[in-house]
């Protein structure tokens, strides 16, 4: 029976990760009547003004959610918690990518930060260090988030020991983000 609940607990993770916060917030709390026609255009020209803010806030509890409920609730599944984080944190992450709903993808930088700080607060604050490290030399940002997507398993397994399976389980959700990322990594060493 906790099995099935934790399934089903992953599949809502994966639905509400595939709620875009761009569309909802241009769509519901801007009113922009464009973004239904229009919307990988206007998702490229507006995320980045005046809709931000509600953008980052509702990206950010989508991901917040199910990662901290599947934290807290991980002994009645009888796992680690930051096994089950990383099992929610990545089903939502997986919906934001490639989302249920067909609107827009996203990036998964936020979704990462807020899923690898549930993992390991330091191994996180780290790779996050990296990015912005990284960031300043190279002024874009896709080569330094997927440097520190790699980084922090490293960090973890090699400075902070996780259990078999959390290590396992973050070099493979670093490699899901890098695969999303992969076309701009290869668009970046084109140029």
């Amino acid at each position: 029976m906790n099995f099935l609940v934790f399934i089903v607990c992953l599949v809502f993770s994966y639905l509400l990760g595939s709620i875009q916060g761009s569309y909802i917030s241009s769509r519901y709390i801007y009113n922009d009547k464009k973004v239904v026609s229009e919307w990988q255009e206007y998702k490229t020209i507006h995320t980045f003004n005046k809709e931000r803010i509600s953008v980052i806030i509702i990206d950010g509890v989508k991901i917040l959610i199910p990662t901290l409920f599947l934290f807290l609730s991980a002994p009645l599944f009888s796992m680690e918690p930051r096994f089950a984080a990383l099992l929610g944190g990545g089903s939502a992450t997986l919906g934001h990518m490639y989302p249920f709903f067909r609107l827009g993808k996203g990036e998964a930088m936020e979704a990462f930060m807020i899923t690898a700080l549930f993992v390991s607060l330091p191994s996180a604050l780290i790779s996050i260090l990296i990015f912005c490290a990284l960031f300043v030399v190279f002024g874009r940002k896709t080569i330094p988030f997927v440097v520190s997507v790699f980084a922090f398993p490293v960090v973890l397994i090699i400075f902070f020991r996780p259990t078999f399976e959390v290590g396992i389980l973050s070099i493979l959700y670093s490699i899901l983000i890098f695969w999303r990322q992969k076309k701009a990594v290869n668009t970046f060493l084109s140029e």
